[in-house]
């Protein structure tokens, strides 16, 4: 039974000379697996793909401790089949001269192991999504900053009110002042930009989202 214990070494306790702790029946005792894991196709569907490198780690050794249990399974029941074996009742002799014995249990099967995944490989099937969700990430949380040094929100719906404002100011000069509640102040804090600073605004957003949006598109 020791050496077979080989395999799991990783995943069972051992005493201070790194050898298994066994029981009574000879059988080790498992670790503490992995935990936190989360359903990554669900996360990626609600577009939480913050924390997905960590997630995919954690399914990878989660898979390798639900390999890990299986193995223990089976060492079990390969302990159990092989007492069962040394212990077969004697043959029994019957009143017609033939004999019965009792056929020995078959040895169980271990299970295989699987391949030890990279969080590369574990997300290669979402590969795409994550793709155009971390995109789309970065077009949402956009920000630019113009050549005085004020700071703009460069998502969407920034762009098209810089485009409304222009358009309803289509008339004012450059130099005329359009209020206007920048990225760097606090929410609904309007200061004073100019008219060209907010066709700077606008031109270098649209640029940003043109060259986000093609990016590997």
């Amino acid at each position: 039974m020791t050496n077979k214990l080989d395999a799991i070494l990783d995943f069972i306790v051992l005493d201070d000379e790194q050898n298994p702790v066994l029981n009574e029946q000879g059988l080790p005792t498992l670790l503490q697996g992995p935990v936190g894991a989360k359903n990554i196709p669900e996360l990626i569907a609600k577009g939480k793909i913050g924390n997905l490198a960590l997630f995919a780690e954690l399914e990878s050794k989660t898979e390798q401790w639900g390999w890990a249990g299986a193995y223990y399974n089976y060492l079990v029941e390969l302990n159990e089949v092989e007492q069962y074996n040394a212990n077969l009742p004697a043959p029994v002799a019957k009143e017609d001269g033939s004999i019965t014995e009792v056929e020995p249990k078959p040895l169980p099967s271990a299970p295989e192991r699987p391949a030890i995944r990279t969080v590369e490989e574990v997300l290669e099937p979402y590969k795409v999504t994550i793709f155009k969700l971390e995109r789309q990430s970065q077009i949402d949380n956009a920000i630019v900053e113009i050549s005085t040094g004020k700071k703009f929100d460069a998502d969407e719906l920034s762009i098209t009110r810089l485009a409304n404002a222009l358009i309803k100011h289509w008339q004012l000069n450059d130099s005329d002042i359009i209020p206007w509640s920048t990225a760097d102040v606090g929410t609904g804090i309007m200061i004073d930009c100019t008219k060209a600073e907010i066709i700077e605004a606008h031109q270098l957003a649209t640029d940003n989202f043109a060259q986000t949006w093609a990016l590997n598109s």
